[in-house]
């Protein structure tokens, strides 16, 4: 249950009335000066309590205050911060320990002891901790480090042979320096065994070292890996692992200590550049705003305008009979457009706003009586509808005259055969040429044949191109653009990982609307200034702890198209409940990996044939898997789109194939990614409340506490 247990909170030490304990549980190179703050309001017989990790934080203390009043504390109790004002504790395996830094048990300490007892908190008084400290300095050292360095959860670290042979190995190295010190080893048979069970109870949580280290802040490894260093040259024993680990850790601090200098100089830039109002709270109006109390991203303005550029550079294009316009698929090769001196247009893009701004309604039934089917893309039917109408969204929004005139238009079925109809349609429509990419399908792996395939179509559509403008292709200027796309990809996919913190910096409605750019720009350097800027504000807001909703409980990952008609309630519905939908697979995969300005045909290919859309469901099961494992979620949402079954994978058993070898509860959600006519808003929000009070209690116990380590 939960309880609330009112406390007094100061901002400095001069409003602390005189204590008699005090408890230290800050980081390692914190102790000093938390020592010296807490000297100012002891009582006289007071004590001081470290319950902190590492090995030299009440030697400190000792040295700051006397020994005689230092208590050094070891806990396997955990907490976990859930939000303002609200913990979560998980109780440990063994009672608290304390005991006096100088070895001696006073009537005090034992008073101490008996008020925690009757607190609920099973205390043990001993003269000595030193073993206790130890055994557990052996599962820190072992297990933080590693995860920091790696990057890597605790099950994924299991999962990794060479790492365990390596873990074993620095385990090794310690139990030696143990033995030399005279502290019994729990597993005389395995001394491994027992960290091998702490990764298996860790599970899908990082450690704290690799938490610092992503928020950008310093870590415990002097206190941690650092004493077994020194200890084993105080005994002449070799300790090489250990000493590389303290190394490439304080490597990985001053590396974020820099980049967090560029992050102040990026913002700085970026605001003095376009300045705007700083962000406040924006409140949900009529379901078309973001839900109340969420602080918006502070490059959300700057997105705006650079959106509006790109769409009145679309009218200038459309409007100037010197410019070519093509009319392409979102993952279709855009850099070989722009390279070729054509301005890329994106009807999947103008149909997600269609969607998003709720007028699918309007025009799908334009499209129905030129014969598409009701059950035909929404996507395509009302995009085409629109068309067919002559109006757009793109008209009120960014106040031009709609969509261009099309000269081209190209497309790429690796996001789904669908296209064929859809860009076909205009083919005939506007008389102009279709251009098409076909490559191989359902792929498990994308090898040297399936590459050279695509290559060679590509090169096809290459030599079309200089046929319609009379101009051969400037193998330099597609060099660039691949170059900027590639940036641009990469920097887009640190952005996404960067959600993994916990709690998360931003969610996947924030993501649906920073990934423009990777659709209407890809290849600009526009693109990629924006997502430098865009990265510089999210690390900052993992460096400070703030959260895109404030009090994250649980962890979602989506599946399946958005439901684009649907974002705000959605948006508004996982926030009041405190949910962080972390990650979903659509935007994700436009962090296209692998693209080579120095090899820009061979590197689209690869690139444009490998995305998930394109592989097998077996490759999509296993990448899945790894998704939920690196983002660790609670439970998956699987949208099932009604009139989307490319992209509608929970339609042929993936949702219970993973539910079963993953063991995370699931929802399905029948809806569509535009047409509101085919679903109820309400119905989904009473199912996704159905499914929260079914499985609430089975995803607390899958919420790990962030801190055991």
């Amino acid at each position: 249950g939960e309880r609330c247990v009112p406390i007094r909170v100061v901002t400095s030490a001069e409003e602390v009335d005189e204590a008699d304990l005090v408890f230290v549980a800050v980081k390692s190179y914190q102790t000093e000066e938390a020592t010296l703050t807490a000297q100012t309001f002891l009582k006289s017989d007071a004590y001081v309590l470290s319950m902190q990790n590492g090995i030299g934080n009440t030697d400190t203390m000792a040295g700051i205050i006397g020994g005689e009043r230092v208590i050094c504390g070891i806990t396997y109790h955990s907490i976990q911060h859930t939000g303002p004002n609200r913990i979560r504790f998980r109780p440990g395996i063994k009672p608290i320990q304390i005991a006096p830094y100088d070895g001696t048990i006073t009537p005090r300490l034992k008073e101490i002891g008996e008020v925690f007892g009757k607190a609920g908190l099973e205390t043990d008084i001993v003269e000595n901790i030193d073993e206790t400290i130890w055994q557990k300095l052996l599962h820190n050292a072992v297990v933080n480090p590693v995860s920091a360095v790696t990057g890597l959860t605790c099950r994924e670290l299991l999962l990794d042979d060479d790492l365990q042979d390596f873990m074993r190995d620095l385990c090794m190295e310690i139990i030696e320096v143990m033995k030399a010190r005279g502290i019994p080893i729990i597993d005389e048979e395995d001394p491994y065994r027992p960290v091998t069970n702490s990764q298996r109870a860790l599970g899908k949580n990082r450690p704290s070292m690799w938490q610092d280290l992503s928020r950008g802040t310093l870590t415990e490894v002097d206190a941690i890996n650092g004493p077994i260093v020194r200890e084993a040259e105080r005994f002449g024993l070799p300790a090489p692992i250990n000493q590389a680990l303290c190394r490439l850790i304080h490597s990985e601090e001053r590396k974020n200590l820099q980049r967090q200098q560029e992050i102040t100089v990026t913002l700085k830039s970026a605001t003095e550049a376009v300045p705007r109002p700083a962000a406040q709270p924006v409140r949900l109006e009529d379901g078309r705003a973001m839900p109340s109390g969420r602080v918006p991203l502070e490059t959300a303005p700057a997105l705006k305008e650079l959106v509006r550029d790109y769409y009145l550079d679309i009218q200038s294009a459309s409007d100037d009979p010197d410019r070519l316009v093509a009319w392409a698929s979102g993952m279709g090769p855009v850099e070989i457009v722009r390279a070729m001196g054509f301005t890329p247009y994106f009807p999947e893009n103008h149909a997600a706003l269609i969607g998003a701004s709720r007028q699918a309604s309007r025009y799908i039934p334009r499209a129905i009586t030129e014969g598409f089917s009701q059950f035909a893309s929404s996507a395509m039917t009302c995009d085409i509808g629109a068309m067919l109408a002559g109006d757009s969204p793109l008209v009120s929004v960014y106040d031009i005259s709609g969509p261009p005139r099309a000269d081209v238009v190209i497309y790429s079925t690796n996001f789904g055969h669908g296209l064929i109809r859809w860009f076909d349609y205009y083919s005939g429509h506007f008389g102009v040429p279709a251009l098409s990419l076909h490559p191989p399908t359902a792929l498990g792996e994308v090898g040297k044949i399936e590459v050279d395939a695509a290559a060679g179509q590509m090169e096809r559509m290459i030599t079309r191109l200089e046929e319609m403008t009379g101009r051969a292709l400037d193998i330099d200027r597609l060099a660039e653009t691949v170059d900027n796309a590639g940036r641009a990809a990469g920097l887009w996919s640190e952005i996404v990982q960067l959600a993994r913190n916990v709690p998360s910096p931003l969610t996947t409605f924030d993501l649906l609307v920073h990934m423009a750019p990777m659709v209407l720009m890809r290849g600009t350097p526009q693109a990629v200034e924006y997502y430098e800027i865009l990265k510089a504000e999210i690390e900052d807001r993992v460096s400070n702890t703030l959260a895109a909703v404030p009090g994250e409980r649980f962890r979602f990952y989506w599946e399946g198209p958005p439901i684009w008609g649907a974002l705000m309630p959605l948006a508004s519905l996982f926030f009041d409940h405190q949910i962080a939908l972390i990650s979903s697979t659509y935007c994700t995969i436009w962090g296209l990996e692998g693209l080579d300005p120095k090899n820009p045909i061979e590197s689209m290919a690869r690139a444009y044939t490998g995305i998930f859309p394109n592989r097998s469901d077996a490759y999509k099961a296993s990448w899945l898997r790894s998704q939920f494992e690196a983002n660790a979620v609670d439970a998956v949402v699987y949208h099932e789109g009604r009139t989307s079954p490319e992209h509608s994978n929970v339609r042929y058993g993936l949702e219970v194939k993973l539910r079963r070898s993953t063991g995370l509860p699931s929802i399905v959600i029948e809806a569509d990614a535009h047409d509101l006519r085919l679903f109820s808003i309400r119905h989904i929000q009473q199912q996704v409340l159905d499914f929260l009070e079914q499985h609430e209690g089975s995803m607390t116990d899958l919420t790990m506490p962030q801190e055991v380590l």
